[in-house]
């Protein structure tokens, strides 16, 4: 579970509005690569009361209900997207930089914890992997991000493009999404340079 030692120790040096970003969907066979910037109001913080944890651990009851305590809170979010052109175009380590670096630019910061990527930033900042197992703060951005970008699926892309059942799969490539792109083909949010899609391309 995560904890808030890295945090806490910050806070002693200090530093006092601490950032954790982490991103949801770099795996996936389509849609965007969304990514978090969290900043946990104290209370929701030390000690990590909720139990807030990477979000792949959680499960979907477990990860709205975090969301919303975040939301409701006084912490400070903000959301970044890169779509799929972006991750076809630039790669899927750029545009997931690329929305991290969205997520940031209407956040006031002093130290940021990143969860893998190095985005060189101007700012102090710390980048490790499974940081959404160690930082509450970084747990907290895997949280919204994954609940944001769930919503975009199964609200907005699953109503457009209803024959992919992106409401269940979220664009990752289950058996079942495989098996209705090799039959109907790829759609417009689809990535073209992803396995197995680039080979679906006729």
């Amino acid at each position: 579970m995560p904890h808030s030692l890295i945090e806490e120790e910050l806070f002693r040096y200090g530093i006092k509005n601490i950032v954790g970003i982490d991103e949801a969907g770099r795996g996936s066979l389509a849609g965007p690569v969304v990514s978090a910037s969290v900043i946990l109001e104290k209370k929701l913080l030390i000690g990590n009361p909720f139990n807030f944890n990477d979000s792949k651990k959680l499960s979907l009851k477990s990860r709205k209900k975090m969301f919303a305590q975040i939301i409701n809170s006084k912490s400070i979010c903000s959301v970044g997207i890169s779509n799929n052109k972006e991750v076809d175009t630039e790669g899927i380590v750029t545009a997931t930089k690329n929305s991290m670096k969205k997520s940031l630019v209407k956040i006031n910061y002093d130290y940021a914890l990143i969860d893998s990527v190095d985005l060189m930033i101007d700012k102090p900042y710390f980048n490790f992997n499974k940081a959404d197992l160690i930082s509450v703060s970084v747990a907290a951005a895997s949280i919204v991000a994954k609940v944001c970008r769930d919503s975009l699926m199964s609200n907005i892309y699953d109503k457009l493009y209803p024959n992919y059942f992106f409401k269940n799969n979220n664009g990752y490539g289950s058996n079942k999404h495989i098996e209705i792109m090799k039959k109907i083909g790829l759609c417009t949010i689809h990535r073209k340079t992803f396995k197995p899609n680039s080979e679906l391309i006729k």
